[in-house]
């Protein structure tokens, strides 16, 4: 044995790094050729770079084209279903989205949720564990319920006065010299403050803030130096941060803990974000902590906060999903509020439009029962899209052949996805689909078969909250506060004269939809 041991590092030590470096590059040959023409996913149409290696998504979702990129490989090789890794598909057959996510509750989601955990606490979002999100998903359900919301905003004066402000804020910058509006920003200012006092029973103050970030540990306005947000939202470089972290998403979870651990400390050594998160933690303590005797008559709390104690949550994690409802549902009902008012700026003849529909309804009319209205609101739901890309689920062990979608079988393992920009810009289901066109979703009074399949698939295909039982919770709450404050903002007439500081909105596509710059301003 010691014979054939010192032959061997004889032998070894004979190798030069050429010859390992040659002995290395013969394995990754092999590999690559295994996952071309061996691979069970190998039949599968895609650029071939993206299936003999991740590092293809990897750079598109780095980069915020993953959306756009799946896109033009899904029309260049004419197929529904597109290899996009070794080990992933992206698809973009509506009829199996039902496969993907409804059936059966849907297909598992993939470890790659474990990468959105908080404070090393899953939240209802993140979970993997169904039970876990079940739990949690459950006690604070029922305030997401359409009924509720529209009495909170009827007959509780929750919701109302936030939008007057808004509108008020809107046209008190129209009456200024020189009038410059970020919408953005506004958006979000109304979306946190709607968000908290609906959800937590205390407005977070965005629309009441001043103009620079107040530091609410030490009660001071800082004016060292000028801030990169100094005139927006103190929330936004909380969120924004949290935003820029989903680039790094589909990296596998060890890569991504030691991505994260390495960039955490200098995202937050910036003293924007510092301040930012300070803030947005003071206040969520002060909504956890705050005695809460809101208690329906089933023994039911009336807080979100209060719902989830009293599941047995603690409440180091309730404040972490308390943070987590932020993030989520504020920015992204602010970029899809915001995408509406810039269209409608940017078309004076859909603005008319809009403007005589809701008049003539009058101002008593439930929003929701205005066609044009509801249109408007459908087409910016399209182009706005809470998160653009892929919603990534698992194919489980499901017996030898897996998961068939499409005529193509997926290997249990598979991660497979929907993305909401694939579908939303489909030219055969949404022509002209860069364009901000209401009238697609207008009803088709001839209610031909062609026509009523038509709507049936448009319907189908447009997912701007995702789709099925992991689906945003808030949506509801989103769709009332969109159907309310462009109701608002249109009648008040305070977008008469504007226009918009550029020509088109950029879409970021990371996880969550993002506007380039996190800026949109108009102008009078």
């Amino acid at each position: 044995m010691g014979f054939l041991q010192s032959q061997i590092v004889s032998y070894l030590s004979l190798l030069s790094l050429s010859h390992l470096l040659t002995l290395a590059g013969l394995l990754l040959v092999s590999l690559a050729c295994h996952r071309l023409y061996l691979h069970p996913l190998a039949n599968i149409p895609g650029p071939w770079f993206a299936a003999i290696s991740p590092l293809f998504l990897y750079t598109i979702c780095y980069l915020g084209v993953e959306g756009r990129v799946s896109l033009h490989y899904h029309q260049k090789y004419k197929t529904t279903v597109l290899r996009v890794a070794p080990d992933a598909v992206s698809i973009s057959d509506g009829d199996s989205l039902h496969q993907v996510y409804l059936a059966g509750g849907g297909l598992p989601k993939d470890a790659r949720y474990s990468n959105f955990r908080i404070e090393g606490h899953d939240t209802i979002f993140s979970a993997i564990d169904q039970e876990y999100r079940d739990r949690r998903a459950k006690a604070v359900l029922p305030l997401f319920a359409p009924a509720r919301i529209q009495s909170a905003y009827e007959h509780d004066g929750v919701m109302a006065p936030l939008v007057d402000k808004f509108v008020a804020r809107l046209v008190e910058e129209k009456s200024r010299p020189n009038a410059k509006v970020d919408i953005l920003d506004l958006s979000s200012r109304l979306s946190i403050d709607i968000l908290t006092a609906y959800l937590f029973h205390k407005v977070y103050g965005g629309l009441d803030e001043q103009s620079r970030h107040h530091d609410s540990t030490t009660g001071t306005t800082s004016k060292a130096k000028p801030r990169k947000y100094a005139n927006k939202l103190s929330a936004t470089p909380f969120v924004l941060a949290i935003v820029a972290f989903s680039r790094f998403s589909l990296l596998p979870n060890w890569l991504f803990t030691v991505i994260f651990s390495s960039l955490v400390g200098r995202v937050l050594a910036d003293d924007e974000v510092q301040m930012s998160l300070r803030t947005v933690s003071n206040f969520l303590e002060g909504v956890v902590d705050r005695p809460d005797t809101n208690v329906d008559a089933n023994g039911s709390g009336e807080t979100y906060q209060a719902r989830l104690q009293l599941a047995g949550v603690s409440r180091a994690e309730t404040l972490v999903q308390c943070k987590g409802i932020v993030f989520a549902g504020a920015d992204s009902t602010a970029v899809m509020l915001a995408t509406i008012l810039f269209h409608l700026v940017r078309q004076p003849d859909i603005h008319a439009q809009l403007r005589s529909e809701i008049a003539t309804a009058g101002p008593t009319a439930d929003p929701q029962s205005i066609p044009y209205l509801r249109a408007v609101i459908r087409e910016g739901l399209r182009l706005g899209m809470a998160n653009p890309t892929r919603l990534t689920r698992i194919v489980p062990p499901l017996g030898p052949s897996g998961l068939t979608i499409a005529q193509h079988t997926l290997p249990p393992g598979t991660k497979v996805g929907a993305a909401a920009y694939v579908f939303h810009h489909n030219p055969i289901v949404y022509p002209e689909p860069y364009e901000f066109r209401p009238e697609r979703w207008l009803p088709d009074k001839s209610e031909t078969p062609a026509a009523v399949q038509a709507r049936r698939i448009r319907d189908r295909d447009s997912f701007a909250f995702g789709i099925g039982s992991r689906a945003c919770l808030g949506r509801n709450l989103a769709n009332h506060q969109l159907y309310i404050a462009v109701k608002e903002v249109v009648q008040s007439g305070v977008l008469e004269g504007a226009k918009t500081c550029k020509d088109s909105i950029e879409i970021i596509e990371w996880f969550n939809a993002e506007i380039k710059g996190h800026e949109l301003e108009i102008t009078w």
